[in-house]
């Protein structure tokens, strides 16, 4: 593509920069919670269609995502408290679990449709997907936050609100980006298809789901906020356990009986198993880091004068992707997780006859682009076209770029303006000088790889 033509995406973006603002406000200004997509969907599918792009809108199938990708699929969530990671598991999720469950009326992508525009090349070019989810995380204890959640309150260079960087600032900016090269009519020979999502949080179905539905290209860009003079090449993994330790509830008077242990704690118990946790994280950082482990919560015990009938310990463990990506990650950090269970139940006689047990609420894959698929290079030219700077590399966490390269097939960068640091955060938000940049230089991709 001719620096002519970038220089015209650039000029429309500096041109139509009150406006690329005022539609991210608007947007940032619909509570599209997770579980409640539909109105964020609405501003969307609005806009995709003022483009002229051929539309493709449906409610992910279920049923369709464990049939094809029993591995990872995962059950829908909602921000409801009790509705987000509402199921357990001992290894794997399934549909019929789902089906069966009082949740099977409640977790639905009923009005939660996903929406896929694509901009149809001349032909015989390269073809780009933008992706990007709707959804937002709840916004927790009100009174915390300084600003409206939903207000877009713009302060300087400031814009804040729930999902300003997780990921509505990556959204408008790949839109706006994409009106910029079809106003300025840029020719183009590949094709563009832009992905709306729903449901990124705690699932992934929606990106899970256009890959279900056949959509693939030669490259995609995840627009997560890597901040617009960064990007990842990378995500990394998580799986969300809870371990339950049962112990034999008496009253504390009566704990020694006959001179024999008679009451066991259940919290004493999670000693061994917190330590065998931790042991087995050490073994897997040894040579480099690899994970983090998580112990969030323990809950254990009714009252102060009996011993705990039981313990339960639950927490995370996010993984990079040394530890492997796609399923066989994840099967690598259950086995840690076997391991530390049979090691602490083999070297204590009451685990060794009444043995803790480890389930599962959800997981993610790790994912890492492919070094030979070209993209990369383009991006970063398409970083000094825009914003004569050269991009820098970070890391980042789990996203549904692993759904676009390790379940589509589509080699995957994420970048996106705003900081990983504000997503979920309280006073989240993102500047606008980082979603003009982040514009520029997706327009600029466009052009460079689909011209």
């Amino acid at each position: 593509m001719t620096n002519e033509n970038i220089a015209r995406v650039i000029s429309w973006i500096d041109t139509h920069r009150g406006k690329i603002i005022s539609d991210f406000k608007e947007f940032l200004r619909i509570p599209s919670l997770t579980g409640e997509e539909g109105k964020g969907q609405e501003f969307m599918i609005a806009r995709l269609r003022d483009l002229g792009l051929e539309m493709d809108i449906w409610e992910p199938d279920i049923q369709e995502l464990f049939t094809k990708f029993p591995d990872i699929a995962q059950y829908p969530t909602s921000w409801q408290p009790e509705l987000d990671l509402a199921l357990k598991f001992k290894d794997i999720c399934t549909y019929e679990q789902l089906a069966g469950s009082e949740y099977a009326d409640r977790l639905t992508y009923k009005g939660r449709p996903n929406a896929v525009g694509v901009r149809k090349g001349r032909g015989s070019g390269r073809s780009l997907i933008l992706n990007g989810h709707v959804d937002v995380v709840t916004i927790g204890d009100r009174s915390r936050w300084d600003h409206d959640p939903f207000g877009a309150e713009h302060l300087g260079d400031t814009i804040y609100g729930r999902g300003a960087s997780d990921m509505k600032g990556g959204i408008i900016a790949m839109l706006k980006a994409l009106e910029a090269v079809i106003r300025s009519d840029i020719p183009l020979r590949g094709d563009v298809v832009f992905q709306s999502v729903v449901n990124e949080e705690h699932a992934g179905n929606g990106s899970l789901s256009c890959a279900a539905r056949g959509y693939k290209a030669d490259a995609a860009i995840c627009a997560e906020p890597s901040g617009a003079r960064r990007y990842a090449t990378s995500s990394g993994g998580g799986v969300y356990w809870e371990i339950v330790i049962p112990g034999k509830e008496v009253h504390t008077g009566s704990r020694w009986k006959d001179g024999r242990l008679n009451g066991i704690s259940a919290i004493e118990k999670s000693a061994p198993v917190i330590n065998a946790l931790l042991a087995q994280e050490a073994k897997a950082n040894a040579d480099q880091i690899k994970l983090s482990l998580g112990i969030g919560v323990v809950k254990g015990g009714t009252y102060a004068t009996a011993t705990a009938r039981d313990c339960v310990l639950s927490g995370v463990v996010y993984f990079s992707p040394a530890m492997g990506t796609g399923p066989a990650g994840i099967r690598r950090v259950k086995a840690m997780f076997k391991e530390a269970i049979d090691h602490a139940c083999a070297g204590d006689p009451w685990l060794s006859r009444n043995r803790a047990e480890v389930l599962y609420l959800h997981y993610d894959d790790a994912y890492r682009y492919p070094e030979d698929a070209g993209f990369l290079e383009v991006l970063l030219q398409s970083g000094k076209d825009a914003l004569h700077a050269d991009l820098e590399e970070t890391a980042f966490s789990a996203c549904d770029a692993r759904q676009l390269g390790n379940q589509a097939g589509v080699p995957t960068i994420i970048y996106g303006p705003g900081e990983l640091s504000m997503a979920h955060s309280v006073n989240e938000c993102v500047t606008e000088g980082e979603i003009i940049e982040a514009t520029k230089v997706i327009a600029a991709t466009i052009c460079n790889w689909c011209g």
